[in-house]
Order: C-alpha cells, then sequence, then structure tokens
C-alpha cells in the first residue's frame, strides 16, 4: 500500500493543487469587484499621482484599460489567474519529483505554505505571490545560464520586481544564493557584475524611499482612477504617505500573548522543514567555496534572517509568514533537486520513520500540525481553525 501511495504521489499532489486552483479563482472572481478588498487595491497602485512606491504593475494596468476600454478591475482579475495557474505549475512541476515520505507531506501541508491564502483571504492576491513566483522562475534558468547570463536575468527580474513591492528586497539573498554558486573566484568581473547589480538595486530602494506620495499625490490619483476608469482606490493608496516609523508605531501595541502566538506559529509551520534540514547535508560540497564552509542549516538560516525584518515593521504577520516560510521550503527542495543536498541517515530520521511507520499516528499527527490550524493575517487575531473545511464552505457562500 505504501509503494503504491509513493506511485502515486504526484497524481495526489496534481489533484490537491487543482483543488486549491480551482478555489484561488472562485474567491478571486467572487471578490475582485468590491471595494474592502484589499489585496486588489495594491494592484490598483499607479503613476498618476507622481511616482511613488508600488505603482508600476498598476500603471502598466491603467494604461492596458485606457487602450482596449477594458475594466480595470477585469483586467487585474484576468492577470492574477493567469499569475495563479502559472505559480501552481511551478510547485508542481519542483515537487513532482520530490520522494514521498512523511516529513515531505508535513512540510508541503503546512498551513503557512500554499492554503494560507485560501485560509485567510485578506492574503489572496497579493502581490507576495510574484516573489516566490520569480524565484521559481529564476531557479528554473539556472542550470542553463552561466554566471553572466544568470547575472544578467536577476537583474531583469527583480529590478521590476522592486517597484512593484519594495518588501522583494528582503527576499533577494535567496536569490543571490544560486548566482553565487556559479561565482568565479579568480575571475575579477565576478566581483565587479555582483556589485553592480548590487548598487542598482540599493538605488532603487533608495529612489522609492525618497518618492513618498503626500496626500495630495494620493487625492490625484484616485480622482484619476475615478474620473477616467470608474473604479475606487482602496486601502493601499491611502497608506502610501505613510513613514517607516509610522508602520512600525502600529506595532507598538504587541502583547506578550501575541508574541507566544507568533513563536508557536514558527514552531508549528515549520516544524516539518526544520526536521528536514537537520538531517540534509551538502552532497559534493567540496567542489564549491560557498557550500565547503557551511552546513544547509546554516545557509537557510542566514537566507532567513532578512525575511524576518518585515516582522517589525509591518503587522501582516501572516503574510510574512506565509512568504518566509514559502521562500525556505521552495529554497529547500530546489537545491534537493539539483543535487546539492542530500538527506542522510541519522537519529532525526531514525525517529522519523519509526513514526512514519505507524499509519495511525502519522495521520493524526499530519492533520493535526497542518489541517486543523492557519494564521490569521495580522498579528493581533487569534488563530484559524480547519482551514480546508472552512475553504470549502465560503466557497458555497460565493457559488449560491
Amino acid at each position: 500500500m505504501e509503494k503504491k501511495i509513493k506511485k502515486l504521489f504526484p497524481d495526489y499532489l496534481l489533484i490537491y493543487l487543482i483543488f486549491l486552483l480551482l478555489f484561488s479563482f472562485i474567491f478571486l472572481s467572487n471578490t475582485y469587484d468590491v471595494d474592502t478588498n484589499n489585496a486588489i487595491a495594491e494592484w490598483l497602485i499607479n503613476y498618476q499621482g507622481g511616482f511613488g512606491r508600488r505603482g508600476l504593475l498598476g500603471e502598466i494596468f491603467v494604461q492596458i484599460s485606457l487602450v482596449t476600454d477594458i475594466n480595470l478591475k477585469s483586467l487585474i482579475l484576468y492577470f492574477l489567474i493567469f499569475i495563479q495557474t502559472i505559480y501552481y505549475y511551478f510547485i508542481y512541476r519542483i515537487f513532482k519529483i520530490i520522494k514521498f515520505e512523511f516529513l515531505v507531506l508535513l512540510c508541503f501541508c503546512s498551513p503557512l505554505f500554499i492554503i494560507f491564502p485560501l485560509a485567510e483571504l485578506e492574503a489572496l492576491g497579493r502581490k507576495d505571490i510574484l516573489i516566490p513566483l520569480f524565484f521559481m522562475i529564476f531557479c528554473a534558468f539556472y542550470q542553463k545560464l552561466n554566471f553572466y547570463k544568470l547575472s544578467f536575468f536577476l537583474l531583469l527580474i527583480y529590478s521590476p520586481l522592486l517597484f512593484i513591492h519594495e518588501v522583494s528586497i528582503f527576499y533577494l539573498p535567496y536569490f543571490y544564493f544560486f548566482l553565487i554558486l556559479k561565482f568565479n573566484l579568480s575571475d575579477v568581473k565576478n566581483y565587479f557584475v555582483i556589485l553592480i547589480i548590487s548598487i542598482i538595486f540599493l538605488f532603487i530602494i533608495y529612489l522609492l524611499s525618497q518618492s513618498v506620495h503626500s496626500s495630495s499625490d494620493i487625492n490625484k490619483m484616485c480622482n484619476f482612477l475615478m474620473n477616467s476608469l470608474s473604479t475606487k482606490c482602496g486601502l493601499g493608496a491611502f497608506v502610501l504617505d505613510r513613514s517607516l516609523k509610522d508602520n512600525i508605531n502600529e506595532l507598538s501595541g504587541i502583547s506578550f500573548i501575541d508574541l507566544i502566538r507568533g513563536i508557536w506559529i514558527f514552531f508549528l509551520g515549520y516544524i516539518g522543514l526544520i526536521l528536514l534540514i537537520f538531517k540534509t547535508n551538502f552532497k559534493n560540497a567540496d567542489n564549491n567555496v560557498l557550500l565547503k564552509n557551511s552546513t544547509p542549516a546554516v545557509s537557510i538560516l542566514l537566507l532567513f534572517l532578512p525575511t524576518l525584518v518585515p516582522f517589525f515593521i509591518a503587522v501582516d504577520w501572516g503574510r510574512w509568514f506565509n512568504l518566509s516560510y514559502t521562500m525556505s521550503l521552495l529554497f529547500y527542495f530546489i537545491c534537493y533537486n539539483n543535487n546539492f543536498f542530500i538527506i542522510v541517515n541519522n537519529s532525526i530520521s531514525q525517529k522519523v520513520k519509526k513514526i512514519s511507520n505507524m499509519k495511525i499516528l502519522s495521520f493524526i499527527l499530519i492533520f493535526l500540525i497542518c489541517f486543523s490550524w492557519n494564521p490569521k493575517a495580522v498579528y493581533h487575531e487569534d488563530i484559524g481553525s480547519i482551514p480546508l473545511y472552512r475553504i470549502i464552505v465560503k466557497s458555497i457562500k460565493y457559488t449560491f
């Protein structure tokens, strides 16, 4: 029976992903035109009130809508459906070749991964999805491009990503890891290329930090949307005039309970990946200086640390948990698929094997850890429960 499950794992994976994708379509198509949909409101931000943060894609949508006369929000909906489909395709592409085992299932089904935006609709359709999507696309070209072409490709895809959402800068180290793997220590030009790319990215961030919208800029943008495209601005536009200090001040109300809840969410959501990391070594590490002087645990920790910064500057902890976990998980399995990682037998492996051999216990653990709860969007909200059930109930509500 277990061998049959392993053989059919890609089929089960595909069914699960199609299930989630269809529900994504249902929720997006039923909520995209609601004025209180903050996710869609983010995509409406544009440059009609002046250059500023997060406006690149919104301006492109505005211009397309003006030329084609397609409703602006409908245009965004079509784009999100396309993006969601490509995202799920790359997820399937990565995980279909992974060997089925208890920890892999625990990692993949974590409530911090792809099920989160459906369990917490406030996160569905956000710009956040572009970061892991661009990462998967970037890694898909890793084997095909040399250092210089890969560097140019990174510059090509990450520069617009920063103009779309500046929070992307905290996830850049994941991209750099694969770029540096192609780094030639004896070639001075490699150092120069890395330096130039880093300067360009930092300049973009500096430029965005200096391009703060005023209240009049926001009003000008919103008036344009209403007068030219009959579309209301959402919450996303009205936070463009806020400073970093204003965002941080919103976190002044964090209580001890909020911190404990956050730590618990991290521990339970990451438990499968943590266990998997500690039974993993680098493969052929002697052939690469970067790998030779590190371990998978240290490497992932160093890449993960910058992703903690958003927790200190914005209240949307659920989104940051989702992004941090997604990037760490994708990084792990992309490394595994590229033969950078090898899973070894150690004390953790033996204990996990004993649990996985106990079918009822492993089933109960999968349900409790993965499907009995989910984090909410904002740090002070309590934990949600039974996400799959609630996803189905909400879809029925929206459909009928």
